[in-house]
């Protein structure tokens, strides 16, 4: 089939989840013998390497992370969501057998319409809250989770859900975000297709010594629960635990002020090999998200899972459906309290060596095959080639 993966950012992985899908599935897909093109709505920041996913338009010239115009004509996009002559000329030239959609900030859910009336069905999957948060996580503040406008985001969701019949199938990383959205697809079939759990490309060894150090990696945002991680530092120092924080983000003056205080180590960002040495360090993960998470369970568990580390991860959203899936993971309340009792529970023998044990073999050959057939399975059914 010639698939066209639409997504804001493309397949730039260094963006987040769903460019990291979105490489994946393309370069999976293009080894199984697919053609394969992609339109992004923003130009990555990095040049595309020769092993690029995919072939790749964009539609803007500047990224509305640095552009402030760009940011409020997306906003206004959202607004109107109007299939306009370019969407259309692009679709008609690559001539798809069918549009997979993703994250579509730039884009609009117009594109729905435009295939539509191309006849060429569309897969849509749901990696946020776009369709329904303007902030794309349904989260405002620790105390309101949700706060914006109740007509202005009525008005939001209205217009890019009037395109919705354009899309047959819709695909959920965790059941939970399926279920957020089901009245915006009262006529799609609706699929979970989990993130594929890979092996760590350099094996670490099993934490079995007990718990004596936490690591967080990740964004350092409000909604990923990094506050909450900080205002419980002091007791768990106290405690004789380390804390371990990498990654970037809003809160990094804070966590730079914290580990200046002698209450966290903070190591930046990390990758290759420093990632690795990362998790080595770290005996156990935690994951505390105050939003409800969209990944049952997102790429950063599976990550900590393949390290052979267990990790901790919030009660929220998709998040909850990681304990399911693999024993290895422990929920937990994200408050202050809820992690310092929820370290200490792991922190017992018993506890800790069945959250070892049930890491199991995270990961196998099979995995990125079962993933990649699931999605040739709602390709087929969306172009009408069979019910999976």
């Amino acid at each position: 089939m010639r698939i066209l993966l639409v997504n804001s950012h493309g397949a730039d992985a260094a963006v987040g989840g769903a460019e990291t899908y979105v490489a994946a599935l393309a370069r999976g897909l293009r080894a199984r013998d697919h053609d394969v093109r992609i339109l992004a709505a923003f130009p990555a920041r990095q040049p595309e390497s020769d092993d690029a996913a995919a072939p790749t338009t964009v539609l803007h010239s500047s990224d509305w992370r640095d552009d402030r115009i760009r940011l409020y004509r997306n906003r206004a996009g959202d607004m109107t969501a109007w299939p306009t002559p370019r969407l259309r000329r692009l679709l008609a030239e690559i001539a798809p057998d069918v549009v997979h959609t993703n994250n579509l900030p730039g884009i609009t859910t117009a594109v729905w319409e435009t295939a539509r009336r191309q006849r060429t069905p569309v897969v849509h999957t749901l990696h946020d809250y776009y369709l329904l948060c303007p902030r794309m996580t349904l989260f405002g503040t620790p105390e309101r989770p949700c706060c914006g406008h109740p007509t202005l985001c009525g008005a939001r969701r209205s217009r890019l859900h009037r395109w919705s019949t354009g899309v047959s199938d819709v695909v959920g990383v965790s059941r939970y975000i399926v279920d957020q959205h089901l009245d915006a697809f009262p006529t799609a079939r609706r699929h979970v297709i989990r993130h594929p759990a890979l092996p760590g490309a350099v094996p670490t060894p099993a934490a079995t010594a007990g718990l004596k150090s936490i690591g967080y990696l990740g964004s350092l945002d409000e909604i990923k629960g990094i506050g909450v991680l900080l205002d419980a530092a002091p007791e768990l120092r106290d405690r004789g635990y380390a804390i371990h924080i990498a990654g970037n983000g809003r809160l990094r003056p804070q966590v730079e002020q914290s580990a200046r205080a002698g209450l966290v180590e903070y190591h930046g960002s990390v990758g290759g090999a420093e990632k690795t040495g990362f998790l080595e360090r770290s005996d156990v993960g935690i994951v505390p998200s105050l939003w409800p998470e969209p990944g049952g369970p997102p790429y950063v568990v599976l990550e900590w899972l393949a390290a052979r580390r267990p990790v901790l991860v919030s009660d929220r959203g998709g998040l909850a459906e990681s304990a399911a899936a693999f024993p290895g993971a422990v929920t937990f309340e994200p408050t202050r309290q809820g992690m310092v009792s929820a370290v200490e529970a792991l922190s017992t023998a018993g506890a800790w060596q069945a959250a070892v044990e049930g890491i199991g073999a995270v990961g196998s050959p099979d995995e990125l095959d079962r993933w990649l057939g699931e999605h040739e399975d709602v390709y087929r059914t969306a172009t009408g080639g069979g019910d999976p």
